[in-house]
């Protein structure tokens, strides 16, 4: 073994402060810098090159993949061969490939659900195709069932930042509905053991921000197919929006009627009761959303808005911005970005 790719090269970090191109290891090609495929640990290898360690794993029974550690606090490389390439987030200093001729091994997993499935220290085993691990505490992870509508569950990850709103109390499957039920909540980490003992859970706007946080579980919202046209009905202030079909989105008009309208053209990213608090540049009345989008691209320096229909002297408000402030939840708001054009070299 130890086989090279002529001609092809990857970024190798040797230190904090000097990455090289090395050549990309034939067995291992697809290199990813900066990145570790937490858990699934098959074995650790101390003192060896980066090139080795893709050598190693091929050669090892079961070896799907590999991260390669080259500073350390010991003074050696450390090459951590992999069960899989599950586990994917961002470690500064680490490289990290998957053996490319591995054949996955037919394992039945034969847990079932409520089944312990691992701890902090240890990592995760497997749990059935319906079920995840559930971390309750550092010292016990359980197979519990997977809500419906968050299915693709990450154990000991956590999405942070972009927060909507935290809440305490609740069990997992809470966690689920309640981003659910919130507009414009895409995702959400749950932390069921905490300083003060109460659960957590956090509701976000995005999925990014993705990191090992031992004890989270973090999951995106799935929506369900919307059967709504444009024009049709999708909610109000009491209920929250339903959906909107693709191309559209949720308008509220008043506190009892909300409606699906076209997304404007020239800010196709709508923020449903989401408002962009500070940032303001100016505030335009009587427009209506798409009025308020060609504002704010009438306007070099604004790059997003938010848009109140319904207010107390009977004007609908357009607030342009020049940057998406602090986002914040409220019934009755809607919040967008200006699509800004890039030119073609």
């Amino acid at each position: 073994m130890g086989g090279r790719i002529v001609g092809a090269v990857a970024h190798s970090p040797w230190n904090s402060g000097y990455y090289q191109c090395l050549d990309k290891p034939e067995f291992c090609p697809n290199q990813e810098t900066d990145i570790a495929y937490y858990g699934n640990d098959l074995e650790v290898i101390y003192g060896v090159q980066p090139d080795v360690c893709c050598d190693r794993c091929a050669s090892t029974s079961g070896c799907a993949a590999y991260t390669f550690v080259n500073e350390n606090p010991d003074g050696k490389t450390a090459c951590f061969l992999k069960t899989s390439t599950a586990g994917r987030v961002e470690k500064k200093g680490a490289v990290s490939a998957a053996y490319k001729d591995f054949v996955t091994p037919n394992n039945t997993c034969i847990a079932d659900v409520w089944d312990g499935c691992g701890n902090s220290k240890d990592g995760t085993t497997c749990c059935p195709d319906e079920a995840y691990c559930q971390p309750w505490n550092s010292g016990y992870y359980q197979c519990i069932d997977l809500p419906n509508k968050c299915p693709v569950q990450e154990t000991d990850i956590d999405y942070y930042g972009n927060d909507l709103q935290t809440i305490y109390g609740l069990y997992p499957t809470d966690c689920c509905e309640r981003c659910a039920a919130t507009s414009g909540c895409a995702a959400y980490t749950f932390i069921n053991e905490n300083d003060d003992g109460n659960t957590a859970c956090y509701l976000k706007w995005s999925t990014t921000g993705r990191r090992e946080n031992k004890g989270a579980v973090s999951a995106a919202y799935t929506t369900p197919t919307c059967t709504a046209k444009v024009g049709d009905p999708c909610g109000d202030a009491n209920n929250g929006p339903t959906c909107c079909p693709t191309g559209s989105y949720c308008q509220p008009w008043n506190p009892d009627y909300y409606q699906c309208v076209d997304v404007p053209e020239w800010c196709p990213s709508v923020h449903e009761g989401i408002d962009f608090k500070g940032d303001d540049l100016s505030v335009q009345y009587g427009l209506l959303p798409d009025g308020c989008c060609n504002a704010c691209n009438g306007d070099a320096n604004c790059i997003a808005f938010t848009f109140v229909n319904k207010n107390d002297d009977g004007k609908s408000a357009c607030y342009l911005k020049s940057g998406s402030g602090a986002w914040t939840p409220k019934a009755g708001v809607v919040s967008a970005f200006k699509a800004i054009a890039v030119e073609a070299n």
